[in-house]
């Protein structure tokens, strides 16, 4: 299955009407299972990063979320 599919799948099943904050949180979901370095591209965009700080906060989450879901 696609990514957009997943996502589209995530989406249709929380039901109702879908923001565009729905669907930037499911698209980071989902960049983060399957490639981190793309995750960190839309993340920066997504999240409007300003300088390096913002992407060492982020990728401190990155790694922390990764390393206890492989637990």
């Amino acid at each position: 299955m696609e990514i957009a599919e997943r996502i589209e799948d995530a989406l249709r099943l929380e039901g109702g009407d879908v923001t565009s904050n729905q669907v930037g949180h499911a698209v980071l979901e989902q960049l983060r299972l399957i490639d981190e370095v793309a995750y960190m591209r839309f993340a920066s965009v997504y999240k409007n990063f300003d300088d390096a700080t913002d992407f060492k906060r982020e990728l401190a989450l990155l790694k922390k979320h990764t390393s206890t879901s492989r637990v």
